[in-house]
């Protein structure tokens, strides 16, 4: 106030500073930084490795059905091997000559073990390089080296190789053709005849060199043998007409 009775007027700060100052004053708090967030402890000790992976079982071999193979001088034969557990050679260097040799077969860590009336024991088994036949003298023990070995080619589709039962002989004993997948066939006419023989539309033909010719072939009652003389004997009658038997098909003895 001045004078007596004369007010003076009063003098403020500007509104917009103090504002400022005000909302300075009243401002929140600034937080603290969060602590820095801390991994769980690891352990330090090596995990236990897996176990190692089973493996699968070699898959199991079917080996019914014709295999081819050679001898110790190297002649191929053929082994057929029958779902009956029957098997028989068309080997004809043996004793028994076109009549082959027959014997029973199992499995064995998944090879094939053929028991022959012989002695002998014939291996075949499977490998990466392919099959391999193994023979065994009699005697020899199977975990020592073979007599002899070779490769082992399975026939497929093939159903006459092998050895054959034919007609009874006037001296009452029975016919045998031994057939090879070589094309070669052996009957134990004189002793051992040797021919050749081959698959047609009608069966198996075999053809002799006394001009002989038979013929096996599918029939109504199984397989049959028609045998003529020459070359045009196939179209008309022939004169001779007898069952046959694939030796192994059905059950044997040592001599049936």
């Amino acid at each position: 106030m001045g004078a007596e009775g004369e007010f003076l007027p009063m003098k403020f700060p500007p509104l917009v500073p103090l504002f400022v100052l005000l909302l300075a004053g009243c401002s929140k708090p600034v937080p603290p930084p969060a602590p820095a967030t801390q991994n769980p402890p690891t352990n330090s000790a090596a995990k236990p490795e897996a176990p190692p992976a089973l493996q699968k079982p070699a898959a199991k071999i079917s080996y019914a059905g014709t295999w081819t193979a050679t001898d110790g001088e190297g002649r191929p034969f053929d082994i057929v091997v029958f779902p009956n557990g029957q098997a028989v050679s068309n080997w004809t260097n043996g004793p028994s000559g076109a009549k082959g040799e027959r014997g029973f077969w199992r499995l064995a860590n998944n090879r094939l073990l053929v028991f022959f009336q012989d002695g002998w024991t014939d291996v075949i088994s499977g490998s990466d390089e392919g099959f391999r036949h193994r023979g065994f003298e009699p005697g020899s023990a199977m975990d020592g080296p073979p007599k002899n070995e070779s490769a082992a080619t399975r026939l497929e589709g093939d159903g006459f190789t092998g050895v054959w039962c034919l007609n009874k002989e006037p001296d009452g004993s029975f016919l045998y053709v031994a057939l090879q997948s070589s094309g070669r066939a052996v009957s134990t006419i004189g002793g051992g005849t040797e021919g050749t023989w081959e698959t047609t539309k009608d069966g198996a033909l075999c053809k002799w060199p006394d001009g002989w010719n038979d013929l096996i072939s599918a029939s109504n009652d199984g397989f049959q043998k028609r045998s003529w003389v020459g070359p045009d004997g196939q179209t008309t009658t022939p004169p001779d007409i007898t069952p046959a038997l694939r030796v192994g098909a059905d059950g044997f003895s040592v001599t049936p």
